[in-house]
């Protein structure tokens, strides 16, 4: 492709677009940092020296508990507790390491795919195939991811149980519920990318009758 044909496919950019799209940069280097930060704390609340914290929801129960340090008190209903369970069976902390590593690697497709298309945009490139091969990329990375994680976190719940010795303790369901709105912006972005890549092909269209 000739650098002519190029300069064709390059749109000329409005100030509000790229200052929209330097925003974007700067959110998604913040963004990365605070994952980074999110992966830290999880592993640190997960994997201790007396066995696998996990929080797993209770019956509802008072309790008086302060805060701040002891600095103020409260009285409340606790529906969740955070559990350290020792002897988790060596398959399930596989699960359970997995489980992380998928969800940085999946925010982190998430940031860099999102770059992507702000550098894109920042450049003129606007129907461009990188630019929807960036949504693809994004909406079946949140998807996969997602399902993935659900599935492994089931898994790992049902483990977890086990060592508890409640084997037939009634899961509910809350994993599905919780990833429900991840997997409709999956699918939105999905249905995003199937219009930059119709764009492209029409951009293509017209750039031949020119």
């Amino acid at each position: 492709m000739t650098d002519a044909r190029r300069a064709e496919r390059t749109e000329p950019t409005t100030r509000s677009e790229r200052a929209d799209a330097r925003t974007v940069l700067v959110v998604a280097v913040l963004a990365t940092v605070i994952i980074a930060w999110m992966v830290v704390v999880r592993a640190l609340q997960t994997f201790r020296e007396d066995g696998i914290g996990w929080i797993l929801p209770i019956d509802q129960q008072p309790i008086d508990a302060t805060i701040g340090s002891g600095t103020g008190a409260v009285h409340g209903y606790a529906t969740e507790a955070l559990v350290i369970v020792p002897d988790v069976h060596a398959g399930i902390v596989a699960t359970i390491v997995l489980s992380h590593v998928l969800f940085a690697t999946t925010a982190l497709l998430v940031i860099a795919c999102t770059s992507w298309v702000a550098w894109s945009f920042l450049r003129g490139h606007f129907f461009a195939p990188g630019t929807a091969r960036a949504f693809d990329l994004l909406g079946w990375g949140l998807a996969g991811g997602t399902a993935l994680m659900a599935l492994l976190d089931t898994v790992a719940r049902r483990g977890v149980f086990a060592a508890l010795g409640m084997e037939g303790a009634q899961l509910d369901g809350d994993d599905i519920a919780r990833w429900s709105p991840v997997l409709a912006v999956a699918v939105a972005v999905g249905l995003l990318g199937r219009a930059f890549r119709r764009g492209t092909r029409l951009q293509k269209d017209t750039e031949g009758l020119v």
